[in-house]
């Protein structure tokens, strides 16, 4: 099925230019010290990678990263023992030689089934998906989006869901859940704790009292193509949680899976 995305070409090559200074910074101490430091520069590099795969997965319980956080130990591991052994004569090297490679494609298999994704792009898509008009602009304030009569315990459950598909990121509180679709590359303040306050960002609230509310960032609204009408984009926002957590309530969880790969969005957006 064909559709016509309503954002625009993602840009952000923040990781690219993390993943390039790393490389650099591994050739420059190759060329300062010597072959050995540059691996343990890139041994230190990939460590704190796997540090941060395995703190994804103990957020998420997207057991994806473990593989992630394997592959990048495993590349750490023989990076490092290479820089203090002679790789041939060190069968320590080698074994993690076959487990880095074994890990990496496991890995590379997890990214294009979309599997470690992040669907922050794929919900902005689909929320425009219905939205034709062109409104006035973006607005700060948040909206109401109608009420439900879905239980705390269905929305803790959808949550964490949410979460483990990396759909969203949850803030519960005692009296509501409030979810935060997170594209890729945006995802760090959010795994190490430095995104305490949500209200900036993309969220759908919904309340124990069955109230659903929604905003949407200035941020996420500018990566639309047009000026979208800002309520009836609000309102589509809600719309699709709720029809998720219907779906995921009804036992249709891999339909809200399906319907976000059917976007075609690439692994790497």
């Amino acid at each position: 099925m064909y559709h016509i995305h309503k954002l625009k070409p993602n840009r952000d090559s923040s990781l690219f230019i993390t993943h390039l200074a790393a490389v650099a910074a591994a050739l420059l101490a190759g060329v300062l010290v010597g072959v050995e430091a540059a691996s343990f520069a890139l041994a230190s590099f990939f460590g704190a990678y796997a540090v941060c795969s395995l703190l994804t997965y103990a957020r998420t319980m997207n057991k994806g990263f473990i593989v992630v956080f394997l592959f990048q130990a495993s590349a750490a591991g023989m990076l490092f023992t290479a820089a203090t052994h002679d790789p041939v004569c060190n069968p320590l090297t080698g074994a993690f030689a076959v487990s880095t490679l074994f890990f990496l494609v496991w890995t590379a298999v997890l990214a294009v089934t979309r599997q470690i994704k992040w669907r922050g792009r794929e919900v902005l898509e689909l929320a425009a998906a219905p939205v034709e008009d062109v409104g006035d602009g973006y607005t700060t304030r948040p909206l109401p989006a109608g009420k439900t009569d879905f239980t705390p315990d269905q929305i803790m459950s959808f949550a964490a869901f949410a979460v483990r598909h990396l759909i969203a990121v949850a803030y519960v509180g005692r009296e509501k859940v409030v979810l935060v679709p997170v594209s890729s590359g945006r995802e760090f303040p959010f795994i190490v704790g430095l995104k305490g306050d949500y209200t900036d960002e993309t969220w759908v609230s919904f309340g124990f009292d069955g109230r659903v509310t929604v905003n949407i960032s200035h941020r996420d609204y500018l990566q639309y193509k047009e000026a979208l009408s800002f309520e009836q984009l609000c309102s589509s926002l809600g719309d699709l949680f709720v029809g998720f957590l219907s779906a995921y309530c009804r036992g249709e969880g891999a339909r809200i899976i399906d319907r976000l790969n059917a976007l075609g969005i690439s692994s790497l957006s």
